[in-house]
Formats: structure tokens, C-alpha cells, sequence
């Protein structure tokens, strides 16, 4: 039996007609407010591809060189959508971030997605457990990162209904 939220989840996403074209598809970013999405990526090559491809999908970016820059640039900034990767140098990771914007900050809901070389289900499990939405395995390629950005949008648009609903006087 599935938790209520998953059923919510499955209800809001049995209407979309799965076999119209990608770009029918695509959710009306003005439905959700979106700030730039929020890039945490050491690696230059990964961040011009996630660069490249956000831009190309008409997604703004704003991009850290590690999570440790992103977590303290959050106060200004307010993401609702992050995008990071698994490990950085400084060895503040995205496991860190996970935690702590999970529970450090009271804002709107923010989907974290987390690409990492890790593919240990371990790995991936703590990562899930320390509050990521989503993860790949690298090498990832732009259809991939575009599928995994529409999959986040859906949410944060269905959060954002869901909290409007409660918020709104009963008729």
C-alpha cells in the first residue's frame, strides 16, 4: 500500500498524456516560481553540459563551484531547484547539503538532484535518506538531465498546489 503522498503524486500525474512530443510535455515554468536553478558542480566539464543543456531548455542557471559555496550563498539566493554533485575537494559534499537544507531551512520546498560517479546502492541510499530527490550515475547525457529537470518540475509544481490547497479557505 502506498503512503498518501505517493498516491497524491500518482493522481496528479495520471492526467499527462505521455504520448505527446517532449516539448508538449514540458510544464509551464511560470506555474511553479522558479528562481535560476542552482548548479553545485566542480567538475567544468559536467557544468557546461548541465549548463548548456538547462540553457537550451530555457532554464536560467546559477552555478557554484562546490556545495560548500551554493549552502552559503542559500540566505541571498533561495533555490527551489538544485542540481549537485555527489563529492567536491573541500569535502563539504552534497550529503551535506542534503542534510542541511533539509533541516536548517524553513522555505519553500526545494528538489535537490544529485549526480555522482557513486553507484554503490549504498551510496545512493544515504544520499536518498539525507533528503536528495534524485540521483544519476555518471556519465549522464543531456536527454537524461532534461528528463530528470521535467521529473522535478512536476513535483515542485504539485508541492506548490498541494500548499496552495491548504492554505485556501474552504468554500
Amino acid at each position: 500500500m502506498l503512503p498518501t503522498p505517493a498516491k497524491n503524486l500518482l493522481a496528479y500525474c495520471a492526467h499527462l498524456d505521455y504520448s505527446k512530443s517532449d516539448e508538449a510535455q514540458m510544464i509551464d515554468r511560470s506555474t511553479v516560481a522558479i528562481h535560476p536553478i542552482h548548479l553545485a558542480i566542480g567538475d567544468p566539464l559536467l557544468s557546461s553540459l548541465l549548463e548548456l543543456t538547462l540553457t537550451e531548455a530555457g532554464y536560467q542557471t546559477l552555478i557554484f563551484p562546490s556545495a560548500r559555496k551554493l549552502w552559503e550563498s542559500l540566505p541571498t539566493h533561495r533555490p527551489r531547484f538544485i542540481i549537485t554533485e555527489g563529492r567536491f575537494s573541500d569535502g563539504f559534499e552534497a550529503l551535506n547539503l542534503c542534510r542541511l537544507v533539509r533541516h536548517d531551512y524553513p522555505w519553500p520546498y526545494v528538489y535537490i538532484y544529485v549526480i555522482s560517479r557513486r553507484h554503490e546502492t549504498e551510496a545512493i541510499e544515504d544520499m536518498l535518506d539525507a533528503g536528495a530527490n534524485d540521483y544519476s550515475v555518471k556519465p549522464v547525457n543531456p536527454a537524461q538531465i532534461r528528463t530528470h529537470i521535467l521529473v522535478g518540475m512536476r513535483w515542485l509544481t504539485y508541492i506548490d498546489a498541494m500548499t496552495t490547497q491548504k492554505s485556501s479557505p474552504a468554500t
